[in-house]
């Protein structure tokens, strides 16, 4: 049963996303470039050449995406997409697997569905030492909530799969010290911890958009039909959002005041500084 949990918080969760931000006067972003290590929360088409079960280039993902399936977990754009917007960027950043030459100046997404937290995570720190000065590190949010999770491991009457939540809230306690710790080790940097938490009254809650059965059995259907009414769920799969609410996670991770959702700034904070 540890397994199963250690595996679900390492499929579902962005683990620990870094937003590599860092200043540069006189350029029409409001940053000059921007860097992301995430999982499939953020994935746009890392995965669709591997030997895996999590890729997502097939209808119906991207049914709302103007190019179609990309590789996105999404019905559409992901938040890291809508952030990349509100910086001031004019496109996406371009998966890794696609990116060469100078296409890596403005900034490059390493995001891979299935990643996980491992020991090797922290040596992404050592971007500090080639100038990354700005982090924006994500906790993990109420993933026992997912309609994969609730139908993998049941409920017990709650709502949601309270170890599941209880693992994730204990991690986000532990995460958000380390962030502090590491403004204060690391001169000049300015790291923050970002855990969006939208309103989701006008959201269907309790189920996903699409028919699952995919993958591990929390991705979509090839060629299924979802909902119509996609800008009402939260989940468009098993774990992942739709576009409508990755648009509300950026826009709370962009401009929240809530020191429980921005510590110690918001993402545009963070860029001016």
């Amino acid at each position: 049963m540890a397994y199963k949990l250690l595996k679900s918080l390492e499929v579902v969760a962005i683990s620990v996303l870094f937003v590599i931000l860092q200043n540069w006067a006189n350029a029409k972003p409001q940053v000059p470039c921007y860097f992301i290590f995430g999982d499939s929360l953020s994935d746009n088409g890392n995965n669709n050449n591997l030997s895996t079960l999590a890729k997502v280039n097939y209808s119906p993902y991207g049914i709302d995406f103007p190019v179609g399936p990309t590789g996105r977990f999404s019905n559409g754009r992901t938040a890291v997409d809508f952030i990349a917007e509100n910086l001031g960027f004019t496109s996406s950043m371009p998966p890794f697997a696609e990116s060469q030459g100078e296409n890596i100046l403005n900034g490059v997404n390493y995001a891979s569905g299935a990643a996980g937290i491992r020991d090797e995570t922290g040596k992404h720190l050592t971007l500090y030492n080639t100038g990354a000065r700005k982090f924006a590190v994500y906790g993990l949010s109420l993933i026992g909530c997912a309609p994969f999770a609730i139908l993998e491991y049941g409920t017990n009457g709650s709502l949601c799969v309270d170890k599941l939540n209880n693992a994730a809230a204990h991690f986000n306690e532990r995460l958000m010290p380390l962030v502090h710790q590491l403004n204060d080790d690391l001169p000049n940097a300015q790291f923050t911890y970002l855990g969006p938490a939208p309103d989701s009254t006008t959201f269907v809650t309790n189920g996903s958009c699409c028919k699952i059965g995919g993958g591990g059995g929390e991705l979509c259907l090839k060629n299924s039909k979802p909902c119509s009414n996609r800008r009402r769920f939260i989940f468009w799969d098993g774990y992942h959002p739709t576009e409508a609410w990755n648009e509300k996670v950026a826009e709370r991770a962009y401009s929240s005041e809530s020191s429980l959702e921005a510590n110690p700034f918001n993402i545009h904070k963070l860029a001016k500084l």
